[in-house]
């Protein structure tokens, strides 16, 4: 066990309440056993390791001698073409992990816990603000249990050789450090880049950072309405590109404005250059000491220790926009969802209510070593561990977007920056081709 999941576990130890327990016991699904037991064969699916959910689905079915429960990792690769299968011949698992890039795709499937059984207002409550991703107008895909956001990664030894003393806080401290921080060699090759943007191909999270600084700058990516459905008295939740919005009347529309910022990272002519496509991964080059600063998830760190363990780094808080009253960053959440074809939903749902336990995800969040998704334990951030304090202060104000396909998106925002860096299409145009690439994947 690592030191950071040894801080962790101390953490966890001193909350006794969890909030996400305030629903156990108010769904209703159907009429609980009297005695309140659990039994059957229910399979879980997920495509994070197991360890983190082995020992804890075993000490469910010890609880319950009749329950045989069963945890199955999933490639993640591979993961969304196996449900798609196992819903078509009858092998549906009972409960599902999912994160923002499955909800869309796989709705058809997933019973949605309606608001009558569990308060929209106990979720809020419970959860982070941006868990908003599992609320549709009829209820909720599921229930989240742990977040990894993005988190800014830095030099200590090439800010010190600099003289910088802090990392910076806002885009346009870091705008002004690229003077002092990217190098270059005698024949002008970049020896030492300050950061990695500007490009997409050689950028690790480069659709997660283009998304951090849209949600930063007011554009959600994707939004939702719910609209009533004629001669229905259900709503209907549609989702829609947000690319085009300019909500504001700006001059330049926010994305293109984004878009400028970021695209002049890779731009020889700006006095911002720090990257292009000739260089090493983004990862890879901050790992071998070439690159001041990093933009990477909380699950990360332990690649970046382990891979150079003389590497002198520390973590904070992505930078903010200058002036901005709210504080946000993107992150990925993680959640688990009941299955409409589960042959046993009742049971499947009393172990879901066993799963987010306060005892079981609190072991859940130690054994994946991310934050958790509820606002009562991320309010207690440790002050003895620089990295687990910054995650915790990140995952408080996450935002996501429901993301209708992960690969495909990250080919149309790949191909966003790809037509405007070499100038096939103008900003606007590219903004434009890509809302309606999302419109349609939306759809």
């Amino acid at each position: 066990m690592n030191n950071f999941q040894t801080v962790l576990i101390a953490l966890f130890l001193g909350v006794f309440v969890f909030s996400v327990l305030i629903f156990s016991g108010l769904i209703k699904v159907g009429e609980k056993n009297k005695d309140n037991s659990v039994a059957g064969n229910i399979v879980v699916w997920g495509f994070l390791p197991e360890d983190s959910f082995v020992d804890i689905f075993k000490g469910i079915s010890t609880k319950y001698q009749d329950l045989d429960l069963t945890y199955k990792r999933k490639d993640i690769a591979t993961y969304q073409t196996e449900l798609v299968e196992a819903f078509a011949n009858g092998n549906a698992p009972d409960i599902f992990m999912v994160d923002q890039s499955m909800l869309l795709k796989n709705k058809n499937f997933i019973y949605t816990i309606p608001f009558e059984s569990y308060p929209l207002k106990s979720f809020n409550n419970s959860f982070v603000d941006g868990a908003q991703i599992f609320v549709s107008s009829e209820g909720f895909f599921g229930f989240p249990f742990a977040v990894d956001p993005l988190v800014f990664y830095y030099n200590k030894d090439i800010l010190k050789n600099e003289g910088v003393v802090n990392p910076p806080k806002t885009w346009d401290e870091l705008f002004e450090l690229n003077k002092i921080l990217t190098k270059r060699d005698n024949s002008g090759i970049l020896s030492q880049s300050m950061i990695a943007l500007g490009q997409y191909g050689n950028i690790k999270n480069a659709k997660e950072i283009i998304s951090n600084l849209l949600i930063q700058n007011g554009i959600s990516v994707v939004s939702k309405e719910n609209t009533k459905v004629q001669d229905n008295a259900k709503n209907l939740t549609k989702y829609f590109s947000t690319l085009e919005n300019n909500n504001s009347n700006m001059i330049v529309a926010p994305t293109d404005s984004v878009l400028r910022f970021f695209l002049s990272f890779a731009d020889v002519t700006k006095e911002s250059y720090s990257w292009n496509r000739s260089m090493p991964n983004s990862l890879d080059s901050f790992i071998a000491g070439k690159t001041a600063f990093y933009l990477g998830k909380a699950s990360e760190l332990f690649e970046i220790e382990s891979t150079n363990p003389n590497l002198s780094f520390d973590v904070v808080t992505m930078p903010q926009v200058k002036g901005s009253q709210k504080k946000v960053v993107y992150a990925d959440f993680y959640g688990f969802a009941l299955s409409k074809r589960s042959q046993n939903l009742q049971n499947a749902f009393n172990v879901l209510n066993q799963i987010v336990s306060e005892e079981n995800l609190t072991n859940i969040n130690i054994g994946l070593s991310l934050p958790p998704a509820s606002k009562l334990l991320l309010s207690k951030k440790p002050t003895d561990n620089q990295y687990l304090y910054t995650f915790f202060e990140s995952s408080l104000i996450s935002q996501s977007f429901v993301d209708p396909d992960r690969e495909q998106t990250s080919s149309i925002f790949e191909e966003l920056i790809e037509n405007t860096i070499s100038n096939r299409m103008s900003i606007s145009d590219a903004v434009r081709k890509a809302s309606t690439q999302l419109e349609l994947l939306l759809r």
